[in-house]
Parts: C-alpha cells; structure tokens; sequence
C-alpha cells in the first residue's frame, strides 16, 4: 500500500498546485507555535474519537494510552475510539479535511495535517470494523521546506507494526506516534526537565484535553514515561479532570458555602461574631459559576450580559492567600526554572478543554491581585481560531472583565477569611503531631541557636530569654518585645497589637530619663540615636508598625495594595529579603556614616522609594541588629556589602 495524502487535493499534479498546498500547510504550521501543541492535538483526537464510538456503542472500553520517551525522543497516543475506515486514513492529513463535527473538540480540519506535515516523522495505526492499517510518513517537515523537491513524501506501509505495544489489545482504535527533532517544536522533550509520569500527568491536565474542564470525563487512561536513562513511570487514572488549583492547596473553600455559613452565623449571633476555624485562615477561596448564574454572581452590566447570553461561558477561579503558591507549586514539580504549570491569570477554554496561553487580568487598582487568582472560562460558544493562536478579540475582553469583577465583588468581601501573608518559614512542625513538633523545634534550638549575652541589658541574667532563631511572624514579635524589655531597644512604647485591623500595632516614641539612655555612645550605646536627633522630653503622635517575618511579604501586600506606605512608620521583621529591589533602595543605619538618619532607638536601616527618592519606612532588622550586637565590625562590614553604594559600585 501506497499513497500521497495530497492527491485528491490536486486537480493537476504540477508545481503550481503543489506550491499552493505547500503554501496552505505552511500557514497552518505557523499557526502552531504552543510547545504543548502536539500533546494537545494527540490528545484530543483520542477522546474525540472515544466519544464518538461511546455515542453508538455505549459499553465500548474509554482508554487512552500515552507514551512519552525521552530516550527515542517521542510521543505516542493511542486510543480505543472508532478507528479509521479506508477512506479517512487516506484523507485525514490533507488539509482542511475533517471528518468531525462542531461538538468535538477539533473541528477544522488542520490538527491531522500539523501532525502529518509538522514532523519528520509520523506512524499511524488504526483499526476500525471493516479496515486495518499501519502505515509511516517521513520527512514531511523537511519537505515543507525544501524549494525543489524530489516528490511529495508519501504514507506507506509500516511492516514493523505499531510502536505502541498497547496497540495489541485494542479492538478499535488508533495508534499516532510522532519523533521530535531539531527541524521541530518541541525539538527535545527532555528539554522540560519533566521525568516522570507524576510529572507528566499534572502537566498535561493543566495544558491538554487529558484536564476536562467542565465535569470530570470517565476515562482510563495511563501515562508511561521513560526516561533519559531508561527507567520507566506510570501514572493510571480513571478520570479525565482539570488540574484543579484548590485541591493543591491545604485548606480551601468554596466562596458560596462561605456566605451560607456566614449568613447563619450572623443570624443566629449577630454582626462581629466570631465565624468557625472552619472558613478562616483559608489558603484559597475559590467557586464555579455557571453561565445563568454568571451576571448577578459578579454584577454584569447589559453589554456584558448580552455577551454572556451569546457566549455562554462558564467561570471557574481560584484566589490564593499569596502569589508565592503558584511559585511553589510549580517548585514542587520540579521541571524547568521559569516553566509554568500553574499560574495566575485567566485560562480560556473552548471545546471542553484549556485552549491558549494564559491572559493577564487588567486591573485600575490593587494591582498585584490579580497575581493572586487563577480564573478558568470556558465558553460554549467560542471557538479559538486556526490552531492555537487565541479567541476573538471580544472573547478575550469579557473573560478579563469577569476576572476584574470576581476581584472586586466576592472576593474582596471574603478576602479577610485568607490566611495573613508573614513570610515566616511555612513548614516548620505544621502537619506534624505534638512529639514531632517538640523534636523539630529541639533540633531547630541546637542547629540554629540565638545567643545574645551582654551585662548592659537583660538584668540581672544578662541573656536574651529566647534560644533559637525566629521561624515565623509570631517569633518576630515575642523577640522584639524582649529586646524592648530587655533595654535593647528604648523608647519606644508599644500601644496596642490589634490582629483584626490592617496593620498590626500602634506605637509611640518617648525620649524620657536620661539622655545617656538614648544617645549613639559607640561602647555604651551602639542602637542610639545621633545627639542631633534626641530631643529630651519627647513624645511622639501614634503611629503604625508593622511585624513581619521577611520584608518580602510587606513588599507583596504593598503591590496587592492591601496596605500603603503612607500609614507605615516603621516596620520589624527578622530579616529582609531581596524582593525590596524592584522599588526600594535600603540603607543601612548600622554603618556609622549613616547615623544621622537613625530617628528611633535600634532602628536598623531605612527603605527609600526608588521613583520619589522619598523616606517611605524605618526597618529594625532583628537578625542584623543581633549580628551588630554581637560582633559589630563584622556587621558592619556585612551591612557596606549588601547596602551600601560604594560597595555596590
């Protein structure tokens, strides 16, 4: 057997006619641009076809078998669908030739081509009721390119029979696999740094029709990955489902369930009760709307719903505590730095499956949100254009407008439920039972130990009454206090902790006693303030402070716009990070030229606005305070190579 799929296209085998399907393959090629895109193509053609044998046959197997080799550099999907008749197998790679109809999830006609014409190398097996074949295609991919060829490349017959050894037990169905290589897009899957099945299956429920985003598709389907060294990985799963991101989370709840229970609360206890564990300190909230359900969900104006009416969409979205959980997720994978697997933004579906690049949610205020929401639309009655360059431009406008209303309507009534971002070490004992808590936190005392011993503070012991380093925000506050009492820190009179209100303590400073007691005395009084600065009897308005365990997290409620420089005095975290760079600049007060700017007791350093050059906040920075205590020359020089411009020059 013997055929070129182009032939029934050509009405005069001449190099006009085949410059012009050159031409229309090579459109459609460019059209493909996604690294996914194969995965997407195979994939999806298994389930359609799946779909369209259960539609007559509805005990007939649902499988799908995907194979992923690193080592041979390629792809194989097979699937236990109708199969192709004589007839289709020799027509489905042509070019805008489709055997399917508007409900599947391609129907253009152009996926078989891409993989026919987009890769050097291409098998198919098939077998449907009245036909069985497995026939090859190489070098099309260079075909395509080569101005002067030889002769169109051709399917013939594959003697060595299907790659794929699943193939075997299939009854009907089709076997595709496909080789990468240089010529190609992906040219290396190794390239990814995905390994192993686990990895490969999240990856793909996140990128492929294999993550169904409307409701959860019975299927059994397996993935197989070899590796780079020959070891094999399976992952089996009976479902085809979205990579949910609630379920990767620890605690989440829906945000209709959120309002029920806080409507009974209030009903029964009245305003300010206080509501159950149950829907506080969330890492995320998230809900799915329904396209009915979607214009009084979020308050659509007439143009708007007038759109929802036409394109019926339906809205997943999942807002997280902080942006750092789609940055540890994706950690957690552990594939190539930069790749995303989960991330912010909107992610817009069409044909029961996730389509497209992910689109960034506009927002006139508290930018940084939407770094928070992961928000998935898929739309009934959309579809994205040729291959996978994207929807229609009013498509893509009211997805982000949906995105920007969820911020501001439910979410932003709900958003005191989520758990505070403080930047403290999150793993530390947290799931741990209470032995293995103390075991922790006695091998956290020995490796990590806070040794802060000076006959000037601490009477009469003389030592800091904490012995390990600080963990979290809590830490940052007990110590700080400590240092306070312990005549570390002076001056400054704590007011209020108030953990309901935006900002977490009022404070005012005093310069009362004795001068000495305030005053830079480099032997006596290494935290003092410059003789210029003190003012004997002085007292101070109130004024905000804020505790942290890394000025990372202040810097992220900074850009969220949950809290505002304006309000901010001065601020105490045990170390400060390096997230600071984009929009502040940090001097250091423990350098002794900086001196003059130390306007409290133990202050540390200053945070400067990189635009306005203008004094935004003062740091105490117990970790460096401590270290200054404790050796202050070597400090000191640790303090010019991190801050200071001479150094940085």
């Amino acid at each position: 057997m013997e055929f070129d799929p182009l032939s029934f296209k050509q009405s005069l085998n001449d190099e006009v006619a085949i410059s012009a399907i050159k031409r229309e393959i090579r459109n459609i090629l460019d059209s493909y641009v996604g690294w996914y895109d194969p995965f997407c193509e195979l994939i999806q053609n298994g389930l359609d076809a799946i779909e369209e044998r259960k539609l007559s046959d509805p005990a007939a197997p649902a499988q799908l078998f995907i194979t992923i080799n690193l080592q041979k550099n390629s792809l194989i999907v097979t699937d236990t669908g109708t199969g192709l008749t004589k007839d289709k197998f020799e027509r489905f790679l042509a070019p805008n030739f489709s055997f399917k109809s508007g409900d599947t999830r391609g129907h253009k006609g152009v996926g078989a081509t891409y993989l026919g014409y987009g890769f050097n190398h291409i098998q198919i097996s098939t077998r449907s009721v009245d036909f069985e074949s497995c026939g090859k295609m190489i070098e099309a991919r260079r075909w395509l390119s080569d101005p002067n060829p030889a002769a169109n490349p051709k399917v013939t017959t594959d003697t060595s029979g299907p790659l794929d050894p699943h193939f075997a037990s299939v009854d009907r169905g089709t076997s595709i696999a496909i080789e990468f290589d240089e010529t190609t897009r992906p040219g290396k899957l190794s390239w990814l740094g995905a390994t192993t099945a686990d990895q490969w299956d999240k990856i793909l429920r996140t990128k492929t029709g294999l993550g169904a985003v409307l409701n959860g598709v019975p299927l059994d389907y397996s993935i197989t990955v070899v590796d780079q060294n020959g070891v094999q990985s399976v992952v089996s799963n009976t479902t085809a489902e979205y990579l949910w991101p609630h379920q990767q989370v620890r605690k989440s709840r829906r945000v209709t369930e959120v309002n029920e229970i806080q409507r009974k609360v209030f009903e029964k206890h009245g305003a300010g009760a206080r509501l159950p564990d149950a829907i506080r300190n969330l890492d995320a909230l998230y809900d799915t709307i329904e396209a009915d359900e979607i214009v009084a969900y979020v308050d659509l104006d007439k143009t708007y719903a007038q759109l929802v009416q036409d394109y019926r969409p339906s809205v997943y979205f999942c807002y997280a505590f902080s942006t750092k959980v789609w940055s540890e997720f994706n950690e957690r994978l552990n594939i190539r730095g930069g790749q995303a697997v989960l991330s912010p933004g909107i992610q817009l579906a069409a044909n029961k499956m996730p389509q497209g690049e992910m689109v960034q949610i506009p927002l006139n205020r508290h930018t940084g949100r939407q770094n928070q929401i992961h928000v998935l639309i898929h739309f009934e009655h959309a579809r994205p254009d040729m291959g996978r360059k994207g929807f229609q431009k009013e498509v893509v406008e009211l997805a982000q407008h949906i995105a920007r209303r969820l911020i501001e309507r439910p979410i932003e009534r709900n958003r005191s439920l989520l758990r505070p971002v403080t930047g403290g070490i999150d793993d530390l004992g947290r799931e741990a039972k209470v032995d293995s808590w103390k075991e922790q936190f006695l091998d956290h005392e020995r490796d990590s130990p806070l040794n802060l011993q000076d006959e000037k503070f601490f009477k009469p012991m003389n030592r800091l009454g904490i012995t390990s380093t600080p963990t979290r925000e809590q830490d940052v506050i007990a110590l700080f206090n400590q240092l306070i009492a312990g005549g570390v820190i002076r001056g400054v009179k704590i007011m209020s902790t108030n953990e309901r209100f935006v900002y977490d303590s009022m404070f005012k400073i005093y310069f009362d006693g004795e001068a000495e007691n305030h005053q830079f005395d480099a032997n006596t009084n290494p935290l003092g303030v410059a003789e210029e600065r003190y003012k004997e009897g002085f007292f101070s308005k109130p004024k905000i402070l804020e505790y942290k365990f890394s000025m990372n997290a202040l810097i992220e409620d900074l850009e969220s716009g949950d809290k505002n420089t304006n309000d901010i005095d001065l601020v105490v975290v045990w170390e400060i990070g390096e997230d600071y760079k984009q929009s502040h600049m940090i001097s250091s007060l423990l350098i002794p030229d900086n001196l003059t700017e130390r306007q409290y007791h133990g202050a540390t350093h200053i945070a400067t606005n990189l635009n306005t050059h203008q004094l935004e906040f003062t740091i105490i920075c117990l970790k460096d305070l401590i270290g200054f205590l404790v050796d202050p020359s070597a400090e000191i020089e640790n303090q010019k190579k991190l801050y200071d411009e001479e150094y940085l020059s």
